[in-house]
C-alpha cells in the first residue's frame, strides 16, 4: 500500500521548471506536462492501473536537478528539499505529512551516504549520525531483531513455546507496547522513515518463504493418509466456522463497526481464517517439538492439508466476490485471470520442472541456471498475482506446489532460500507484526468472545471426530490443541485486512495478540499431554534371550548408506538362519529429509524373480539408485538360503534425524521385532581415521532410550582383510545347495561382566555358535576376592552361564567355549581386551550397561567416555584410540516395567534346550568346551 502511495505521489508531483529561460526548454516542459497528465489519466482507468502506473513512473519520470545521488552535501536520489504548504494542497490526504509530538514523520530518506574525507559528513567523528541513512539503520534494526528473537526463543524454549510466538512477542517488546513508547528509542532505532524499507525487505523475503513452503508441501499426502486426516480436518473446520460465523451474525458486532468492515464477504473471510489450520503453521511447530514422525503428527499434517485446500477455494471465491461488487464483467475478468495463472503454472512451469529433474543425473546437484530460473519465475508470478488482485503470496504458494518436492530440484531450491529467508526474513516479518501491535490499544469486547468460540469449535470438532476414529482420548485432546495453532497464514491475512482498510489498527492488535495467546497456551499443553513413546510400551519380553527355541528371530536392520550393507549382511549370516531357526529381516533405510516438510514412509514392493533383480553385471545397474542397490543386496542374501530360512521386508523413511527414532520404534512395534540393529555413527575408514555422522548419533541415542525391544549398535571395522565384514560369504556354485554357509568363517567372542545386557549378548552369541562356519567363546570377568559384588546378581549370572555350558556340552553342532578371567582393576580388563586381537576374533559382543560392576564404578571411567550411551566397555571398544581390528556389537536388552535391565529381576528366564536347573557353580577358573573342541 505504501508503495502505491509513493507512486501516486511521484506522478502527482509538480515538475520543476528548468533553470534556463530557453524557449525550447519551456516548450519541451509544457509538452511533457501535458503528456504526463494524459498518460496518468489513461493508466488510472485500466484494470491493472497500479502496475501500469508503476511502469509509467520509472519510464517517464526523470528526477529534477535537486533530486540527485549522494554527494558531498549528504543527499541522494530520495532526498528532496522541503516544500511549502501550498504544494501539499493537491496531494492525496494519505501523503500529507503527519506530525506526532512535533516530529515530522515524513522526513527525507537517505539510502546511503558516501564517506568523505573533507567537508560536511555524517560520521560520528564529525558529530553526525550514521543512522540518518537507511542502509546503516536497516543493519542496526536487523541485528537488534535477530538478537532479541534468538534470546527470547532460548528463554522460552524450556516452556515449549514455538518460534512464531517468541518472534511476535519480540516485536511487541520492541514496538509501541514497550520500548517504542519511549520517544528517543523510537526515533533512534525505529523511526517512521525506516518503516517502508523494513517492510519492503520483510515482504519481499516472505514471498520466497511462502514459495518454499509450497515446494516442501505434498498435496497428495492428505489423500494417501486415508479418511482419518480428511475427516478430522473437515469436522474441525466446519464446527469452528459455524460458531465463529454465528458470532458475526445480526447486530452482534454493532459496537465494532468503527473498527472493522461490515461487508458479508469480509466477515465470512475473517470467520474462515479463524477456523482454519494451515500446514504452513503446523509443520514448523511439530518439527520444533520433534513430532513430525509421530502418529499424531502425521494425522495433524494430513488434516491441515485438507483445510489448506478449503482455504484456497475460499480465497478464489473472495476475489471473485469482491470483483463482482464492482461489476459482473470484472468478476469474469478476475476468474479468467486466476485460471490463466493456474494454467501457466500447471502447463508450463511444472513440465519444465519435471524436465529439469529428468536431465539431472542421480546424485548430482541441479545446475545453477535452472535454480536461478525458478527464483526469477517466483518474482514474475508474484507480480502477475498482484496485477490480478489475488496476492503475491498466493501466486508464490501455487508455484511452489507445482514443483516436485524432495531432491534434486526441491532440495536445491531449499538450500538457496532457507538460510536467509527462514533465519532472518521470517523472524523479521513476525517482528514487524509485533511492532505494529499496540497492547495498550487492545479493545476487549465481543471479538475476543468470537475468537474463543472458534477455539472451542475447533477443539470440539477435532476431539469428537478423533474419538470416533478410535484415537486414544489423551492423544485426541493433544491433536485438537495442536489444530488450534496460529501462525504465518493468520498474520499475513490480518496484515492484508489492515492494509485494505477492512480493519483498523485496534482490531489488528486484537487479532494478533489473541492469536499469539491461543498458540502460546495450546502448543505447550498439547506437547505435555502427548508422549509418542507411550505407543512403544510393550508388555511382553521382546529379546533374544527370552526368544523361544522354535521362534523366528525378527531383526529390524537400519541402514544409513551403502557402507553399512556389508557389515549388516555379515551379522545376519552369523545369526545362523535355517528353516528350523528362521530369521525375519525388516530392512529400514534411513534418509534425511531434504526439500520437503512432511516426512515420508515408503514400503517397497520387492521383486524376487531373478530376471527382475539388478545383478552386479546387469546393464541396469548403471541407472539403479542407492536404494535399489541396497535392496538388491539383501534380496540376494535371502535367495542364497533355503526356502523358509530368511524372509525380508524393505522400507524407507525420509524424515529429520530429530524424529527419525519414532519411525524406527513404530516399525519395531508393528513387526514385533526382538532386535533393532543400528550402526555406530563413526565410520572407520580404510586409510585410517574415522568419519562421524552426528545426525545418526541422534537417532541412535533416542532409539536406545525408548526402544520397545533389544537394541544392538554395530561398530564395523572394515579395514581390508580384518573385521567381520571381511568374512562375508562369497558366491560360488556350492553356496545355494548348502544354504550359503560354505563361504563364511568367523570367530566371535562375548564379554560377560554380568547383568541383563550381557545376558542378551550371551544369548545372541549362543545362536551364532550353531553356525558351521563360526567358532564362539564366552569370556566371563569375575572380580577378585578383595572386591565385593551383589550376590543376587551373581546367582542370576551363574545360572545363565551354567545353562550355556550345559547346552554346549550336549550339542555336537555348537562351537562354544567358556572361560573366566579374574580382574581387579580396569588395567587388567584392558589387557584382556587387547589380547582378543591375538586370539584372532573377528567380532566381539558386549553388553551396554555395567553400572553395578564394582571395578568400573571405582575408576569412574564414564566421566571420560566419548559416547556414554554405549556404556564404559562399549565406548572403550568403539573408540578410535583403542586400535583393534575386530568389529564390535554393543547390546542393550529391552527394559521392562521401567526397570534397568542391568538389575536382575524375576522375569529373567533362560529358554534353553534343557529345562533342568543348573548346578551351583564353584568360583574357580574353569573352561568348558563343546565335544568338538575336546577332540
Amino acid at each position: 500500500m505504501r508503495f502505491k502511495f509513493s507512486i501516486i505521489a511521484i506522478l502527482g508531483r509538480e515538475i520543476d521548471p528548468p533553470r534556463s529561460n530557453n524557449p525550447l526548454s519551456l516548450q519541451f516542459l509544457a509538452t511533457r506536462i501535458q503528456l504526463n497528465k494524459l498518460s496518468s489519466y489513461i493508466f488510472s482507468r485500466l484494470p491493472c492501473s497500479e502496475t501500469l502506473l508503476t511502469c509509467h513512473c520509472f519510464l517517464w519520470y526523470s528526477p529534477p536537478p535537486h533530486i540527485h545521488h549522494a554527494n558531498r552535501h549528504g543527499r541522494n536520489s530520495l532526498t528532496r528539499p522541503r516544500s511549502s504548504g501550498k504544494r501539499n494542497h493537491g496531494r492525496p490526504r494519505h501523503r500529507q505529512r503527519r506530525r506526532a509530538g512535533g516530529i515530522d514523520e515524513m522526513e527525507k530518506v537517505d539510502c546511503y551516504v558516501v564517506p568523505q574525507t573533507t567537508g560536511t559528513s555524517r560520521n560520528i567523528f564529525q558529530g553526525g549520525s550514521p543512522l540518518s541513512s537507511s542502509l546503516p539503520l536497516l543493519g542496526v534494526q536487523l541485528v537488534l531483531i535477530v538478537v532479541v528473537t534468538r534470546v527470547l526463543y532460548l528463554l522460552c524454549r524450556p516452556l515449549k513455546q514455538p518460534r512464531v510466538v517468541t518472534d511476535i512477542m519480540a516485536g511487541i517488546i520492541l514496538g509501541p507496547s514497550l520500548l517504542c513508547r519511549y520517544e528517543w528509542f523510537k526515533q533512534l532505532v525505529f523511526p517512521a522513515r525506516g518503516e517502508p524499507v523494513l517492510n519492503t525487505v520483510a515482504t519481499f523475503g516472505l514471498m520466497y518463504v511462502i514459495f518454499l513452503i509450497g515446494v516442501r508441501m505434498d498435496p497428495m499426502q492428505a489423500l494417501r493418509s486415508g479418511k482419518k486426516g480428511v475427516t478430522i480436518g473437515l469436522s474441525g473446520f466446519l464446527i469452528a466456522l459455524g460458531l465463529t460465523a454465528s458470532g458475526f451474525s445480526g447486530d452482534a458486532l454493532s459496537k465494532e463497526e468503527d473498527h472493522m468492515s461490515t461487508r458479508l464477504t469480509f466477515q465470512f473471510a475473517l470467520a474462515a481464517t479463524l477456523s482454519l489450520t494451515s500446514f504452513a503453521v503446523l509443520s514448523p511447530i511439530l518439527s520444533e517439538l520433534n513430532l513430525l514422525n509421530s502418529d499424531l503428527g502425521r494425522i495433524a499434517m494430513s488434516a491441515s492439508m485438507t483445510t489448506d485446500g478449503i482455504a484456497w477455494l475460499i480465497m478464489v471465491g473472495y476475489v471473485l466476490a469482491e470483483a463482482y461488487l464492482v461489476s459482473p464483467a470484472t468478476s469474469l475478468w478476475a476468474f479468467t485471470s486466476v485460471a490463466a495463472l493456474v494454467a501457466f503454472i500447471l502447463l508450463v512451469v511444472r513440465p519444465i520442472a519435471l524436465l529439469v529433474i529428468e536431465r539431472t543425473p542421480s546424485g548430482s546437484p541441479v545446475d545453477e541456471a535452472y535454480v536461478f530460473f525458478f527464483l526469477l519465475i517466483v518474482l514474475l508470478v508474484g507480480l502477475y498475482s498482484d496485477i490480478i488482485g489475488t496476492n503475491s503470496f498466493h501466486g508464490a504458494l501455487m508455484l511452489g506446489l507445482a514443483i516436485p518436492d524432495g531432491p534434486p530440484l526441491g532440495t536445491a531450491l531449499g538450500e538457496k532460500i532457507e538460510a536467509m529467508v527462514t533465519g532472518l526474513i521470517l523472524p523479521l516479518y513476525y517482528t514487524m507484526t509485533g511492532l505494529s501491535t499496540d497492547m495498550w490499544e487492545i479493545h476487549w469486547g465481543r471479538l475476543q468472545l468470537i475468537l474463543l468460540l472458534g477455539w472451542f469449535g475447533k477443539l470440539a470438532g477435532v476431539l469428537a471426530s478423533s474419538l470416533c476414529l478410535d484415537i486414544p482420548p489423551l492423544d485426541a485432546v493433544s491433536l485438537s490443541l495442536f489444530m488450534n495453532s496460529k501462525g504465518i497464514v493468520e498474520v499475513i491475512t490480518f496484515s492484508f485486512f489492515v492494509t485494505n482498510k477492512l480493519i483498523d489498527k485496534h482490531m489488528f492488535s486484537d487479532l494478533v495478540f489473541s492469536s499469539v495467546m491461543i498458540t502460546a497456551v495450546s502448543v505447550p499443553v498439547a506437547s505435555c499431554l502427548y508422549d509418542p513413546a507411550r505407543r512403544y510400551a510393550v508388555y511382553k519380553r521382546r529379546t533374544v534371550q527370552h526368544l523361544k527355541a522354535d521362534a523366528d528371530l525378527r531383526i529390524l536392520a537400519c541402514i544409513h548408506d551403502e557402507s553399512h550393507v556389508q557389515g549388516t549382511l555379515s551379522l545376519l549370516e552369523a545369526s545362523h538362519a535355517t528353516p528350523q531357526t528362521p530369521v525375519a529381516l525388516c530392512l529400514l533405510q534411513l534418509v534425511e529429509i531434504a526439500g520437503r516438510s512432511a516426512p515420508v514412509f515408503i514400503p517397497h514392493k520387492l521383486r524376487r524373480s531373478a530376471s527382475s533383480r539388478i545383478g552386479p553385471t546387469s546393464s541396469a545397474s548403471a541407472q539403479s539408485t542407492d536404494s535399489d542397490r541396497i535392496i538388491n543386496a539383501f534380496l540376494q542374501y535371502e535367495q542364497r538360503h533355503p526356502e523358509g530360512a530368511v524372509s525380508m521386508q524393505s522400507f524407507t523413511t525420509i524424515s529429520p534425524y530429530s524424529s527419525m527414532h519414532d519411525e524406527v520404534c513404530r516399525l519395531a512395534v508393528d513387526k514385533r521385532t526382538s532386535l533393532i540393529l543400528l550402526h555406530y555413527h563413526k565410520r572407520h575408514m580404510l586409510a585410517g581415521g574415522m568419519r562421524a555422522a552426528m545426525g545418526l548419533r541422534v537417532v541412535n541415542r533416542k532409539v536406545l532410550e525408548v526402544a520397545p525391544c533389544s537394541v544392538g549398535v554395530f561398530v564395523d571395522r572394515n579395514a581390508g582383510s580384518v573385521g567381520l565384514s571381511a568374512f562375508i560369504m562369497q558366491d560360488h556354485p556350492a553356496s545355494s545347495s548348502s544354504g550359503g554357509r560354505l563361504g563364511f568363517h568367523a570367530a566371535v567372542a562375548a564379554l560377560f561382566f554380568g547383568g541383563g545386557d550381557d545376558r542378551e549378548a550371551l544369548a545372541y552369541v549362543t545362536r551364532m555358535a550353531r553356525h558351521p562356519g563360526s567358532r564362539a567363546a564366552v569370556i566371563r570377568f569375575l572380580p577378585t576376592r578383595g572386591i565385593k559384588d551383589d550376590p543376587a546378581d551373581r546367582r542370576v549370572d551363574n545360572k545363565a552361564i551354567e545353562e550355556v555350558k550345559a547346552l554346549a556340552a550336549r550339542s555336537k553342532y555348537m562351537n562354544l567355549q567358556v572361560q573366566e578371567e579374574l580382574v581387579g582393576d580396569m588395567e587388567k580388563i584392558v589387557e584382556v581386551l587387547r589380547g582378543l586381537d591375538k586370539a584372532g576374533y573377528d567380532l566381539v559382543i558386549v553388553g551396554m550397561r555395567h553400572r553395578w560392576y564394582p571395578v568400573m564404578s571405582a575408576n569412574g571411567l564414564s566421566d571420560w567416555s566419548e559416547c556414554p550411551e554405549l556404556g564404559v566397555i562399549g565406548d572403550l571398544l568403539a573408540s578410535s584410540d583403542f586400535d583393534t581390528p575386530y568389529s564390535v556389537l554393543i547390546m542393550k536388552q529391552q527394559d521392562q516395567g521401567g526397570l534397568n535391565a542391568a538389575v536382575p529381576g524375576a522375569q529373567d528366564v533362560w529358554h534353553g534346550d534343557d529345562g533342568a536347573a543348573a548346578p551351583t557353580p564353584e568360583r574357580v577358573m574353569t573352561t568348558a568346551v563343546s565335544s568338538r573342541y575336546r577332540q
